[in-house]
């Protein structure tokens, strides 16, 4: 009895995710840069490292899902929230390796994480279905 789905829709998913995924490591990367071009250039205090590193995170984590999102073409909510948390769970994990402890800011991260990557997801599904404006 087959379920609709061939093996080649399976490897087609799976690709999509890992390339989502390079492509949101990518992001992030080069969003840090960015960030950290305009800490050195405009003498920015390095307090504000921390909130950039996160809006890179969530730049990077928005990017991934509407990449897969779009290329899987159903259900962006859901791989939003499946991307979402494992980015989440992989930045935690190391984070606590580094020796830094669960607080409030996780939350905020997870909060943070989540949203970016579910609004993402919803709009890599929906692009192609309505009209742009401009």
């Amino acid at each position: 009895m087959s379920d609709g789905f061939t093996k080649k829709d399976n490897i087609n998913k799976k690709s999509a995710y890992i390339m989502g995924a390079v492509l949101g490591v990518v992001a992030t990367l080069i969003s840090m840069l960015a960030f950290a071009a305009l800490l050195l250039i405009f003498s920015i205090d390095r307090a504000y490292s921390a909130p950039f590193a996160t809006i890179s995170l969530a730049v990077g984590s928005f990017i991934a899902s509407r990449y897969t999102a779009k290329k899987i073409g159903d259900k962006g909510y859901l791989i939003g929230i499946i991307i979402g948390a494992v980015i989440f769970v992989l930045i935690t994990a190391l984070s606590l390796v580094f020796g830094n402890r669960l607080s409030l800011n996780t939350f905020f991260h997870f909060v943070i994480i989540m949203l970016s990557s579910i609004v993402g997801g919803i709009m890599g599904v929906n692009k192609d279905k309505h009209k742009k404006f401009i």
